[in-house]
């Protein structure tokens, strides 16, 4: 109102009165923050982010231990390639193929299963990167609503001070003074509120999309 900070007339003062009075019959339009159904979303992002993170940790060990089990192949492939090599001295050259063929077959298949173990867990890496920004966003606009529910409240219980005392000048002209003062403050957290949600679907459509690319993953694995 642009005759906020100085004195209004008794004619602005009843149209102020009209417009608090169809303030107050409105209920507030952001749902109280730490609902029911709110919370029981993320709570399933949170138990999926557990879940992911269990399995991250499980893939990292398996990755980890085949990686060993490749040092140990390699080191049991030298040990007999040396030990062929002395007995080739009386056994025959087809014989001596056989044998090294073997170690050699058992260190590529630890080396293999490496590789696909790193492709799956850099897959469940960015899932779980996935949901963790998206479990924060979620924290972030639970916030920005709170903030906008109390300051609706605020507003309304401002306006029903005004209203109980009547068309009486002065009180009008206070609550009009008090949300002329924080209305550019509840704009920018507005603003703000528009800008994470946005961010928020943006991030729900990224973490559907890895988590897809890992069940596709899963799926086509032999095992």
């Amino acid at each position: 109102m642009e005759s906020a900070g100085h004195s209004l007339s008794q004619a602005q003062c009843n149209w102020a009165f009209d417009i608090f009075l169809q303030f107050d019959c409105l209920s507030n339009p952001f749902p109280i923050h730490d609902t029911h159904s709110f919370n029981d979303m993320r709570h399933c992002y949170f138990q999926l982010k557990h879940e992911l993170d269990l399995l991250l940790h499980k893939s990292h060990s398996k990755v980890q231990l085949l990686r060993h089990a490749t040092k140990g192949s390699v080191v049991c492939l030298v040990a007999a390639t040396i030990g062929l090599v002395i007995t080739a001295v009386v056994i025959a050259s087809h014989a001596f193929v056989a044998l090294v063929a073997a170690p050699i077959c058992a260190a590529c298949v630890p080396s293999k299963m490496a590789k696909e173990e790193l492709v799956h867990l850099v897959q469940l890496d960015v899932a779980t990167k996935g949901i963790f920004f998206l479990h924060n966003h979620l924290e972030t606009v639970n916030c920005l609503v709170g903030r906008l529910y109390d300051a609706v409240e605020y507003y309304k219980r401002l306006v029903r001070f005004a209203l109980e005392r009547g068309k009486d000048r002065y009180p009008i002209q206070e609550v009009v003074k008090q949300l002329h003062r924080k209305h550019s403050n509840f704009l920018e957290e507005l603003l703000g509120l528009e800008e994470h949600l946005c961010l928020c679907f943006t991030a729900i459509n990224k973490a559907r999309g890895h988590l897809l690319d890992y069940l596709l993953h899963q799926n086509q694995d032999p095992d």
